[in-house]
């Protein structure tokens, strides 16, 4: 199964590939995860943004979402990423960036 998203700009098809999602190590409880999104048009990739989703961000989305295994926690950070890109596509950034969320 993709979690490839499609998602129209400015009447420009792409496609949006997240990858695995990663978390940060620490002794407490994880405040970053961070996630690779492939931006694809026309099956060519034209960028990566690698995204780093807070805590706070998730908590602010979905409060249970923290207390659910990481593979359950994934569409959360996915979705936060997701509409992200979408803005910066908005602006015309469709290339590598690092975006922290």
């Amino acid at each position: 199964m993709s979690d490839r998203r499609p998602v129209e700009v400015g009447g420009v098809a792409y496609e949006l590939d997240p990858q695995p999602v990663r978390t940060s190590l620490s002794d407490d409880q994880t405040m970053l995860w961070g996630l690779e999104v492939h931006v694809l048009r026309d099956g060519h990739r034209l960028g990566v943004k690698t995204c780093f989703v807070g805590r706070v961000s998730v908590q602010f989305r979905d409060p249970e979402a923290l207390d659910r295994p990481v593979d359950e926690l994934a569409p959360v950070l996915q979705e936060l990423a997701i509409e992200k890109i979408t803005s910066r596509l908005e602006e015309g950034e469709t290339g590598d960036e690092i975006l922290f969320i």
